[in-house]
């Protein structure tokens, strides 16, 4: 599924721009509709039809690469293409304003102010997803309050202690086949997976590299790590004591 997903993205900008480039279905252009007869004359005059399709081809290419390093091992590569479309797509959307017609008194005036209120709406969407992305990617806060074993932040969870058949501590983990409900940013996994061999589960993972916590119930599991492997082991070593010591 998260194949699918990759390069659907991928697919549909490839798909947009050749209609655009190729067939002229100006219409598929944000604004183009409502331009008057003459305005779109002179915008496709200007080249816009060339201009969006192949930035839509450039995007594409993009999300491609990350994609590939992904594949490839480098989880990051992914989620930099994410960031450099972000930033690309930007400067599309100004720089298209040029070919806009500014042949009448004011309208210089109203583009310029058109631009500032795009551009301004554009980092908006940047900053909430900027701050989305540093929220999820957080270290989840783990303890045992009681017989509950408690992990913060997003997708947050608590596992009854009574409930749990074994807490081990492993090396890698299965490869994951598909998110059912999570976050997924970098090497950070948070949330819903399911993984080969395991099935469904909760993933709490901020690196690809071991070790891994195993936390097994009687019906699913959980899997935590960090980035700092001292860290994960101290935190199983504080878990495994807790569970021996209280009653399930």
């Amino acid at each position: 599924m998260d194949l699918f997903i990759d390069w659907l993205a991928v697919f549909i900008i490839v798909a947009v721009g050749i209609m655009i480039k190729y067939f002229k279905m100006s219409w598929l252009i944000a604004g183009y509709n409502t331009s008057s007869a003459e305005d779109r004359r002179a915008m496709s005059e200007k080249g816009i039809e060339d201009f969006i399709g192949n930035s839509m081809f450039g995007l594409a290419a993009i999300l491609a690469g990350g994609n590939i390093g992904k594949y490839l091992g480098y989880y990051f590569a992914q989620t930099g293409s994410w960031i450099l479309f972000t930033v690309v797509l930007g400067y599309v959307i100004i720089r298209a304003q040029k070919y806009v017609p500014d042949k009448t008194p004011g309208v210089s005036e109203r583009k310029n102010y058109n631009t500032v209120l795009i551009l301004a709406a554009y980092l908006l969407v940047f900053a909430v997803v900027a701050a989305g992305i540093i929220y999820g990617s957080r270290e989840s806060a783990v303890e045992i309050e009681g017989h509950w074993i408690r992990i913060g932040g997003i997708y947050s969870t608590r596992i009854d202690i009574k409930e749990v058949t074994d807490i081990r501590m492993e090396d890698s983990i299965p490869a994951i086949k598909s998110r059912t409900n999570g976050y997924a940013f970098g090497d950070t996994r948070k949330g819903h997976f399911l993984l080969r061999d395991l099935g469904k589960g909760r993933l709490y993972i901020h690196s690809n590299k071991g070790p891994f916590i195993y936390i097994l119930t009687g019906d699913s599991y959980t899997i935590i790590n960090f980035d700092s492997p001292a860290k994960t082991r101290k935190l199983f070593a504080e878990l495994s004591e807790q569970w021996k010591l209280l009653p399930r």
